[in-house]
């Protein structure tokens, strides 16, 4: 349980402490709460900040406990226990987690303390946790239980809020009450990972808008690498504006300043190629200084790994380069631009983007309300078309959902778009048990589980976010769960 490595590999679990004496029932009170990691030994976890641990009796009246790590007191991570032991007798927890290294607790019974050691296979890491009175119950479940411990759903349409975004109920476009009740079910039972907001959009209406782990309409969710589809559409604007639409031209004739930094590997490099991720540079980071212009001048000095167009390589140097020729066309970042020329135009009044080294990234950091995604991915589905108004050219939107390229045998890749079609393999155990036929369908994707997926055929868009950032595939089974679950609601629409 090398902390570091149990922060990178964790994911939802919640295991019993079988007591070999069920007798010592003032001692089990005693460790029953919610716990927070000492400062002196949360310096051990990586990237969170502290660990909470949740120890309490479920209704057979057994201790079960759950950890987490957080950071700026908001979840990352579940911990991953196989197997827990409780020794009444010596009072001492044993946990062991996937990597079979152990945690080894023990209640001091004056200081209060938990106090705990990390058995590794090559070194013993100390981490005491103290009582917190701070709840972090919404932490490890999506809503409140109720006394019984059960989670109770009930449907609310969503809200309206402004003009923008009209709503609807989801049962005048369903009429499988019970599926849909054990969809959501599912989702409380985190069959889907730690989801956090799903939205769905049908026929131009919000139809669902559900909050889970304590989020709500109000609070800012990082989209991590979805912020790339939303620079494509920028881009696309900013060509349209400036009349250079061909984007099979050398990238220097969008930056023709730079031309000093011109060599034989990248002139060959054209828009197409850092749209569809093919220009082939090296993914190395080491850029510290700051602003736009000598971000373009990093990027254009990069090495080259493949000859340009030889080969899909995910590359944030790529879309990042998209927002530095972005710059160069509009003399502003990508935050200015989006909020003038995109997110005004769509009500988006509120947004976060994270600047790096006086550079706006546009391969990921930016934040949005959930709403305000499903409204990027319902002006896609529209063609780039707002309230009778061409925000994105129609084209352009096109252009920027087909496929060019195989990422892989499961999705294809447009122009800083994910495109997914009949055609491609499933990598989950048992794809399509639900749906009549596969949906063709493109998507932005950011890491965690943030999706934006819009469906053509069946005129949806569909929003999650989470925080799913383990290594155990749960932040991509939310293309699963749309597929096999979400979809099959509204197929009988069709018939």
């Amino acid at each position: 349980m090398n902390l570091p490595k149990l922060f990178l590999s964790t994911a939802l679990i919640v295991i019993s402490f079988y007591s070999c004496n069920t007798d010592n029932n003032s001692y089990t009170t005693d460790i029953e709460g919610m716990w927070i990691s000492t400062e002196e030994t949360s310096n051990n976890f990586g990237d969170a900040e502290n660990a909470i641990l949740l120890i309490k009796k479920n209704g057979d009246n057994k201790l079960t406990a759950r950890c987490c790590f957080i950071g700026n007191d908001e979840f990352k991570m579940e911990c991953k226990f196989i197997d827990i032991q409780y020794d009444s007798i010596a009072q001492r927890i044993n946990i062991v987690d996937s990597d079979s290294d152990t945690l080894i607790i023990t209640l001091d019974s004056e200081s209060k303390m938990l106090n705990g050691e990390v058995h590794s296979e090559d070194e013993i890491i100390p981490v005491n946790f103290v009582r917190t009175e701070k709840d972090y119950t919404n932490l490890f479940f999506p809503r409140k239980p109720e006394s019984s411990g059960q989670i109770i759903y009930s449907y609310n349409m969503p809200e309206q809020i402004d003009n923008y975004l009209m709503t609807d109920s989801i049962f005048k476009y369903v009429k499988d009450t019970t599926a849909f009740y054990n969809f959501i079910d599912r989702i409380l039972q985190q069959k889907s990972g730690h989801l956090e907001s799903i939205l769905i959009i049908k026929d131009g209406k919000l139809i669902l808008e559900e909050y889970f782990f304590d989020y709500d309409p109000t609070k800012l969710h990082r989209i991590n690498s979805c912020t790339k589809s939303i620079t494509s559409l920028l881009l696309g604007i900013s060509l349209d504006r400036s009349g250079l639409k061909n984007v099979d031209q050398s990238i220097f004739n969008y930056l023709p300043q730079y031309k000093l930094y011109k060599t034989r590997a990248n002139e060959k490099i054209t828009l197409k190629h850092l749209l569809t991720m093919t220009a082939g540079f090296n993914e190395a980071d080491d850029f510290e200084d700051k602003g736009p212009e000598k971000f373009i001048r990093y990027v254009l000095n990069s090495k080259m790994d493949t000859k340009p167009g030889e080969m899909f390589r995910y590359s944030g140097k790529c879309s990042n380069l998209l927002g530095g020729i972005i710059y160069n066309l509009e003399k502003k970042q990508a935050d200015e631009f989006a909020k003038e020329v995109l997110f005004s135009k769509l009500g988006i009044t509120e947004f976060n983007w994270e600047k790096e080294n006086g550079v706006v990234p546009c391969d990921a950091g930016l934040k949005l309300y959930p709403r305000d995604m499903a409204k990027i991915g319902l002006l896609v589905l529209n063609n780039g078309k707002w309230d009778n108004k061409q925000i994105v050219p129609k084209e352009w939107v096109d252009a920027s959902t087909k496929s060019y390229v195989a990422e892989s045998e499961f999705y294809d890749y447009g122009y800083q778009w994910w495109y997914r079609s009949k055609g491609n393999k499933s990598w989950w155990n048992d794809p399509v048990r639900g749906s009549k036929t596969e949906h063709d369908m493109f998507l932005a994707l950011g890491a965690g589980g943030q999706y934006i997926m819009v469906i053509r055929d069946l005129n949806m868009v569909i929003v999650t976010t989470s925080s799913d950032y383990s290594r155990d595939g749960m932040d991509h089974q939310k293309v699963p769960m749309v597929i096999e679950e979400v979809v099959p609601l509204f197929e009988d629409a069709l018939l």
